[in-house]
């Protein structure tokens, strides 16, 4: 999860308790909304980013948190936490479509963990040579050509 009951009190304070008490299952409210936060940005950040992240950078905490908050408001959200939810996604979209970028730490080299889509192929651009594989070039070059 990408933030816990205390990331939010630390942020909203008294609010969450009064959201939680909103709930007919408040001993499970936070937890819930948390982890519905976490589903959705994982939703939006896993074509990207191997999941579980090494380490959760603070932007996205915030993220989760906003989303959390937002998911606990059943009935009317206020403007200001509909408009934190959706600034929420839009980032997440434009992580999503390669726009915007995590900045994820790795935990022991403090490098930036590359964000390379995974489980796609590498292409080769139109117009490289070949570069050899199943058959050689010289077999490659018997076969007829479409002009």
């Amino acid at each position: 999860m990408y933030a816990t009951e205390a990331n939010l009190v630390a942020r909203f304070g008294q609010e969450i308790e009064e959201l939680k008490l909103m709930h007919a299952s408040a001993s499970t409210a936070v937890q819930d909304a948390i982890q519905d936060a976490t589903e959705e940005i994982n939703g939006y950040i896993g074509g990207r980013y191997a999941l579980p992240l090494p380490n959760v950078p603070s932007n996205l905490e915030r993220m989760a948190c906003d989303i959390a908050r937002y998911r606990l408001y059943f009935q009317q959200p206020t403007e200001e936490v509909r408009q934190r939810y959706e600034d929420a996604i839009s980032f997440l979209k434009m992580v999503a479509n390669n726009k915007a970028h995590l900045q994820i730490q790795d935990a022991v080299s403090n490098q930036i963990v590359e964000d390379q889509p995974k489980n796609k192929p590498s292409t080769m651009p139109i117009g490289t040579s070949y570069t050899g594989g199943v058959f050689g070039d010289s077999t490659l070059d018997l076969m007829p050509t479409i002009k």
